[in-house]
């Protein structure tokens, strides 16, 4: 995306003041493009307008021109609204309620358990998906619960971390992993058809983008390709998940963890030094890891 004449955080402060309502990311770009302030050339320029007001309200505060008064929803502090903090570290994400499939249904997605770098249909799996209290899905196996997981590549190497006993899986506790990713909800799906600029492509699906930030803050956008579905029958916590995989192609090192105290040890690594030490890895990542086609997809201009 390219700023024609303002930085845009002043495009955002200008357009907020005129709508005088709090927007989203998507709404503040598509006033900005209309009114020929910013010229779209990415996938994603709302994502980048997003990432712009999120790291000014991290890094400022109270100090910042701008707060969120919803989830995703942006607005002037000067503006008669109540400031907007996310309750995931209050509420307990075994009450959250998920989305999942019938263990019946996964013949429609994948032939077998395995990682299977086929295109991930959106409206297929919205037609499947149905909520479900998470504690109750989790004992459930006739049930199972899909997640988004992100493989985080920079110039060769991938991001790797240790699962700390703060998540609620028990069962990776103190185990490495080479992914990120979180349970998705119903609710997410209702955004699957969403076609507001004529570039957009399967991975850039708002759902993913907002699981994504959960997890990482970025300060440049990445490269999101869908690479298909992870499945695995080894373990009984693998049992109960459809991974739905993303190839996470950063242009700079720089990141900080968003749920900060969840994830432990984070670095980059080469594929030889995972390698290594797979012994202390969970077996998605291992899988993974024997398939040199995911390992080289997506790499081409990595840095970028």
């Amino acid at each position: 995306m390219t700023v024609l004449y303002r930085t845009y955080l002043e495009i955002a402060e200008q357009l907020l003041q005129e709508s005088n309502k709090p927007m989203s990311a998507r709404e503040i770009v598509t006033h900005a493009i209309g009114q020929g302030l910013l010229k779209s050339e990415g996938k994603t320029p709302w994502q980048t307008m997003k990432s712009k007001l999120s790291t000014d309200i991290l890094q400022r505060g109270q100090q910042s021109k701008f707060m969120r008064v919803a989830q995703g929803l942006f607005a002037l502090r000067t503006f008669d609204n109540a400031e907007f903090i996310a309750t995931r570290f209050k509420k307990n994400k075994l009450d959250e309620q998920i989305a999942v499939i019938d263990l019946t249904s996964l013949k429609f997605l994948i032939p077998r358990p395995g990682y299977f770098q086929i295109g991930i249909d959106r409206v297929r799996i919205s037609e499947l998906a149905k909520p479900m209290q998470r504690r109750t899905a989790e004992e459930d196996f006739s049930v199972i619960q899909l997640v988004s997981v992100f493989v985080v590549h920079y110039n060769g190497m991938f991001l790797t971390h240790m699962r700390s006993a703060r998540l609620p899986e028990q069962r990776l506790h103190g185990e490495y992993s080479m992914m990120l990713g979180g349970h998705l909800g119903i609710e997410d799906f209702a955004q699957l058809t969403l076609d507001l600029f004529a570039e957009d492509s399967l991975s850039d699906c708002s759902y993913i983008l907002r699981e994504l930030s959960e997890e990482l803050v970025l300060h440049t956008d990445p490269l999101v390709e869908p690479k298909g579905f992870l499945y695995d029958t080894s373990r009984e916590v693998s049992k109960q998940h459809l991974g739905l995989v993303y190839f996470v192609d950063l242009k700079e090192k720089k990141f900080q963890i968003g749920e900060r105290g969840f994830l432990m040890n984070a670095a980059f690594e080469d594929v030889s030094s995972i390698r290594a030490r797979s012994h202390q890895f969970e077996n998605w990542s291992l899988i993974l890891l024997e398939n040199s086609q995911f390992l080289t997809s997506g790499t081409t201009g990595a840095s970028r």
